[in-house]
């Protein structure tokens, strides 16, 4: 009898139990259905909470996810009351220190219940307190030995008894929803990377496009600006390339934005410490970032840069401005991609405008040498921008030998970038020898050597301090190939002369020597200073200079009163009274040809001594 009325309550129980179970089922069976569509992964978490409540009959729950950092975030939440409360939940952490009852739950794999909250030193104090939590179950979400999830439930602000059956029917509940949310999470994982090969397939898609039709512009010889018009075009912003020192070199923008000017990143944003820091970070291995990072009140637009490098050395930056349209990832991807076909180009342009320079000094060269016949000088002029037909001169610019900061090929190059952008000085040539520069450059309509004076002295002085200069001479005029080996010739017999009296002077025509040159290029310099002196001595007596001043200009005047009035800014019967002074002190008449020639000579002399 005993027997049979224990068994009894035990087929009772069994048919309970049998019961729940097929609660859980049915429950499930929803649950089921949301995990095999599209349901974002939070309304299935929060469905898995919601289910749980009802098979418990409490009210609200919370669903934690672990993460790679093995750190419990809140994923998902409902509230009977409030309906979904995911928002609150997920600003909350499961496990954090002083939460005693969540690590429990973790660490022991298997549900932890506390009836009393209030008495229990085990939750997060702060934490029960905001939710106003009175008894609670923690249920781990157990996959393959490993807790993925943590689910609690509660009654708010109600007191609730948790029997043992219902512990065991949230940890059966667990077990099963564990299943589900892994595959879940396989699922989306899956769409996220599925999604992923689709972003990178339309990125290498879109790419291929970029080089493209990059590649065709490259071939059909696009210039640089035009490459940098088609960035623009591809990126819809505006794209600006930069020299070294940030210079604008070109710049497009779409023509619905309405710039008339490059949007250049401002001085006052390049010397951030941020940005320069960014900026000097930039190399072949992390080519491109944007700058400033985030926006700020006067710093305008954010920029993406992009690095240019060029055999090895950086050249320039390729900006993308945020115009419009946010900056985006491929934006990166197309300015690394421009840079580097940029980079080619200006490499390209460079080796070609290299092999032309060479290609105008070895011609240059021959022209000095006469290596070559006249005729075909004549003739191969045209393709280097040099007409024969027309009266050139040649300019001997003097190095100073062991005080030069930079090579001869560069050297070469600073002198012809500074003729070329002295007025008047169309497309000049130069080639480099041994202590000099010697420039070809034709003569303005109507002009002569005497005419390049000045503007010879300003690119003289404009190339100090990167090119120590001692002296410039310009040859006589050239009107034909075989005129060049002599004027050639002159140039180093002057530069010779110039050298032997220590001249340091600025600019010298190879005209105003005259007569002198072929004198003193005897090499006999201390007797023709002896000779200066002692021609003028009679007149450095004197109480001042005004006489020797005066008979220079008489001299460079050609011997003419009122040239030399002009000059010196007084009346023509001042000079003729200062001309009798100087002849009753030489015992010569000063107007006399040879007494010209001789003081010409003599003044020509002491110049170039430094006297």
């Amino acid at each position: 009898m005993r027997d049979s009325t224990m068994s009894v309550p035990t087929s009772r129980e069994g048919q309970w139990r049998a019961h729940r179970e097929r609660e859980v089922i049915a429950a499930f069976a929803e649950i089921t259905t949301e995990a095999l569509t599209t349901t974002p992964l939070e309304n299935l978490l929060g469905l898995l909470g919601k289910q749980l409540c009802h098979l418990l009959g409490v009210t609200r729950c919370s669903v934690y996810l672990r993460g790679e950092d093995n750190r419990f975030r809140g994923a998902a939440g409902y509230c009977e009351q409030d309906g979904d409360i995911s928002a609150a939940v997920q600003a909350q952490e499961a496990g954090i220190p002083g939460d005693r009852f969540s690590r429990e739950v973790i660490e022991s794999a298997a549900p932890v219940l506390i009836n009393d909250v209030a008495r229990d030193p085990r939750p997060h104090r702060r934490t029960m307190e905001y939710w106003h939590v009175r008894a609670m179950l923690g249920v781990p979400l157990v996959f393959d030995g490993k807790v993925i999830g943590l689910i609690f439930v509660d009654n708010v602000e109600q007191d609730h008894v948790y029997s043992d059956e219902d512990v065991a029917l949230a940890e059966l509940f667990a077990r099963l929803g564990a299943i589900f949310l892994r595959q879940a999470m396989l699922n989306a994982h899956l769409k996220r990377k599925a999604a992923q090969v689709v972003r990178q397939k339309n990125m290498l898609a879109y790419l291929a496009d970029v080089h493209q039709k990059l590649t065709n512009a490259v071939l059909d010889g696009a210039s640089i600006q035009t490459v940098v018009t088609l960035l623009g075009e591809l990126s819809a912003k505006p794209v600006v390339l930069y020299d070294e020192d940030f210079r604008v070199l070109a710049w497009a923008a779409p023509p619905g934005l309405k710039m008339a000017e490059a949007p250049a990143l401002a001085p006052r944003v390049r010397e951030l410490p941020s940005v320069k820091e960014t900026l000097a970070t930039l190399s072949a291995s992390r080519p491109s970032a944007v700058v400033p990072h985030t926006l700020a009140v006067g710093l305008g637009r954010r920029h993406l840069m992009c690095r240019l490098v060029i055999e090895g050395q950086p050249s320039g930056y390729l900006g993308i401005v945020e115009v419009g349209r946010s900056l985006e990832h491929r934006d990166s991807k197309l300015a690394e991609h421009g840079a580097t076909v940029l980079s080619l180009q200006i490499l390209s342009e460079r080796r070609q405008a290299e092999a032309e320079g060479q290609a105008r000094e070895d011609y240059l060269s021959d022209l000095l040498h006469s290596t070559r016949d006249a005729e075909q000088l004549a003739r191969r002029g045209p393709q280097f921008g040099v007409d024969l037909s027309r009266p050139h001169v040649l300019v001997r610019f003097v190095l100073d030998a062991g005080s030069q900061n930079v090579s001869v090929s560069a050297g070469r190059k600073l002198v012809i970038r500074r003729l070329a952008a002295a007025p008047g000085l169309a497309n000049p040539a130069a080639v480099s020898l041994p202590g000099a520069v010697i420039a070809l450059l034709r003569l303005p309509e109507g002009g002569g050597p005497e005419d390049l004076r000045e503007t010879i002295g300003q690119v003289r002085s404009s190339l100090s301090p990167r090119l120590h200069i001692h002296t410039a001479v310009i040859s006589a005029v050239c009107r034909a190939a075989e005129d060049f080996p002599l004027a050639h010739r002159e140039l180093r017999e002057i530069d010779e002369l110039a050298r032997s009296f220590g001249w340091r002077g600025g600019v010298l025509t190879a005209d105003e020597l005259g007569l002198f040159r072929v004198i003193a290029s005897s090499g006999r310099v201390k007797e023709a200073v002896h000779f200066a002196h002692g021609f003028l001595e009679s007149l450095r007596s004197d109480q001042d200079d005004t006489l020797l001043d005066t008979w220079r200009a008489f001299v460079q005047a050609e011997g003419r009163v009122q040239a030399t009035a002009t000059e010196l800014g007084v009346h023509e019967n001042t000079i003729r009274y200062r001309l009798g002074k100087i002849k009753r002190l030489i015992g010569r008449d000063p107007s006399g040809l040879d007494c010209l020639l001789q003081a010409r000579m003599a003044f020509q002399i002491l110049d170039l001594a430094g006297w």
